[in-house]
C-alpha cells in the first residue's frame, strides 16, 4: 500500500511541475505575423536590387555572364567581386579605363560605359564593340523588340547612382580600394633587329618563329591597379621545352625600359604599352621546337606574381609559347 502511495505521489508531482513550466511558444508576441509586409529591393539602387533587377535576369544568361566570361554575375558576390575596383581585360583603343566599377566615378567604369550607344545604337565605348546586354545589341536585336529597351533608361540610371554613391555593397559598405597582383595585358615578339612583329598561330595563339632566327626579342606587357609598370620589381623570365617543368629552370633578367614599346595587346583590338622585354638566343632550336615562357613580377604589397600560372587558361598560355616553323 505505502509503495502504491509513494508511486501516486510522485505522478503528482510530475504533472504539478509540468502545470508549472512556462512554454515560451505561448507568447503571442512570438506568433508569426498574419501578413508579411518587408519590401524586398525598395531601393532600386542598391547592389541587391541592381543584382537582381539587372544582372541576373538580363546578363547571367548561358555562355555569357554564367562563369564563362568575367564579370561572373551568378551571385551577388560573385558579381561585386568582379566588378568592383576589378581591373579590366579588355579596355577601349585609347586604354581609358582602370576598373570595371570605379567606385564615385561612373565615367571610368567600364559597367557603365559598356551599357550606353549613341543615336544608330553605336558603343560609346568603342565603335568595333558591341553593346551590353548583348542580346539587345542592334546586331542580334536590329528592331530593339528586347524588353531590356523598355526599361534601360531606369536601369543605367540605377547603376550610375549606385556608382555615384560609392558602389557599396548589398549591405552598405563602403567599397575598398585593393592592391592586386599584376596582370598581363600582351606579349610580341621580333627576330632581333627587325620592327615587325612576329605572326601567331591565331589572333592570341603560339608565336610563329622563322626557321633559321638566331635571336628573339620579346616583350611583355604588365600593368598593376597601383604602380607604373616601370616601378614594379623582381622581372625575370623563364623558359622552358616543357610546361610542367620550370621549377628547374634559370630565370632571367628583363630589361625594363621607360619609353614603352607601343603594339597590340592579348586582345588584339585593342594596343598597349610594353615596357618589359628579353632578347633570347635561339639559335641551338630546330624546326618544330616549342618553348614556353613564364614572367615573375612583383608590387610593393604582393607576393611574387607568376604569368601565366598553373590554373590559366589553354588559350592565355599559348600566348607564352614560341615554335620554330
Amino acid at each position: 500500500m505505502k509503495r502504491i502511495l509513494l508511486l501516486l505521489l510522485i505522478i503528482i508531482s510530475f504533472f504539478s511541475c509540468q502545470k508549472e513550466k512556462i512554454n515560451p511558444y505561448d507568447n503571442p508576441n512570438l506568433y508569426p505575423p498574419e501578413l508579411d509586409t518587408t519590401i524586398y529591393f525598395s531601393d532600386p539602387t542598391n547592389f541587391a536590387s541592381i543584382y537582381n533587377d539587372i544582372f541576373l535576369p538580363t546578363c547571367a544568361n548561358a555562355g555569357c555572364h554564367d562563369g564563362s566570361f568575367e564579370p561572373d554575375f551568378r551571385t551577388i558576390e560573385s558579381s561585386y567581386n568582379t566588378l568592383v575596383y576589378h581591373p579590366v581585360i579588355k579596355n577601349n583603343p585609347n586604354g581609358s579605363y582602370q576598373y570595371r566599377v570605379k567606385a564615385g566615378n561612373p565615367s571610368e567604369s567600364v559597367l557603365y560605359a559598356r551599357l550606353l550607344a549613341d543615336a544608330n545604337g553605336t558603343s560609346t565605348f568603342d565603335a568595333n564593340s558591341q553593346v551590353m546586354p548583348l542580346t539587345a545589341d542592334i546586331v542580334y536585336d536590329p528592331n530593339q523588340k528586347h524588353i531590356w529597351h523598355l526599361e534601360k533608361e531606369e536601369h543605367i540610371s540605377n547603376i550610375k547612382t549606385w556608382i555615384e554613391n560609392g558602389a557599396p555593397d548589398m549591405f552598405g559598405n563602403e567599397a575598398i580600394l585593393p592592391n592586386n597582383k599584376p596582370e598581363m595585358q600582351g606579349v610580341v615578339a621580333f627576330v632581333s633587329g627587325s620592327n615587325n612583329a612576329l605572326p601567331r598561330d591565331g589572333s592570341r595563339g603560339t608565336v610563329l618563329v622563322p626557321p633559321g632566327t638566331n635571336s628573339l626579342e620579346i616583350w611583355f606587357s604588365v600593368v598593376d591597379d597601383n604602380l607604373s609598370p616601370t616601378d614594379l620589381s623582381y622581372n625575370k623570365v623563364k623558359f622552358s621545352d616543357n610546361l610542367f617543368d620550370f621549377s628547374s629552370k634559370p630565370e632571367l633578367s628583363l630589361t625594363v625600359v621607360n619609353t614603352p614599346l607601343m603594339e597590340i595587346g592579348y586582345y588584339v583590338s585593342q594596343t598597349v604599352e610594353y615596357y618589359h622585354k628579353i632578347t633570347y638566343d635561339i639559335s641551338s632550336l630546330v624546326s618544330g621546337d616549342e618553348m614556353f615562357f613564364k614572367i615573375y613580377i612583383k608590387d610593393d604589397v604582393n607576393e611574387v606574381t607568376e604569368i601565366p600560372n598553373n590554373g590559366s587558361s589553354y588559350q592565355f598560355i599559348r600566348h607564352f609559347t614560341f615554335e620554330i616553323l
